[in-house]
């Protein structure tokens, strides 16, 4: 069975799935491997982040943090319709409405809850020797899952 973490992280993905049909973008992708082209834009991308110490609690239970981070990247519509502002509103709205949402922050009895961190500022510009003349623009948001797991069985919720 795979760890707790890992079957968040699974939640997570289906959610952004969700996310990415509810506004017809192009790309879901987790943890990108290779440089994100044109043609999967508009994207959203998941990053497994790191897991601080955890916390103890009584009964041998102890509350982890999950913490990863979503993208979106973005490329202004050639017919000009759009720029990338609201376009990564747009998503950010979107993603933090799916992961946020307090009927299901606890992710079908696998999470205490999960918290929004910061959103860092948006980079855009024209890729570099792409000969495009499209705008392009990403922006990250950083998120933390707090779960507990019972020591020793890290992948069993108690």
């Amino acid at each position: 069975m795979p760890s707790v973490r890992a079957q968040l992280a699974t939640k997570v993905m289906e959610r952004l799935e969700a996310v990415r049909v509810d506004l017809d973008w192009q790309s879901l992708i987790r943890n990108p491997r290779d440089p994100i082209g044109e043609d999967q834009m508009n994207a959203i991308i998941m990053m497994d982040g790191g897991e601080p110490d955890p916390v103890g609690y009584t009964g041998h239970v102890e509350e982890n943090r999950f913490e990863f981070s979503v993208g979106l990247m973005v490329i202004e519509p050639k017919d000009g319709s759009a720029t990338f502002e609201p376009l990564l509103d747009e998503g950010f709205v979107a993603v933090c409405d799916a992961l946020l949402d307090p009927t299901q922050i606890q992710f079908d009895g696998l999470a205490v809850g999960i918290d929004r961190g910061s959103v860092g500022e948006p980079g855009y510009g024209r890729a570099q020797g792409s000969g495009s003349a499209r705008i392009m623009a990403g922006q990250v948001i950083d998120f933390v899952i707090r779960y507990w797991n019972v020591e020793g069985d890290v992948s069993s919720a108690p």
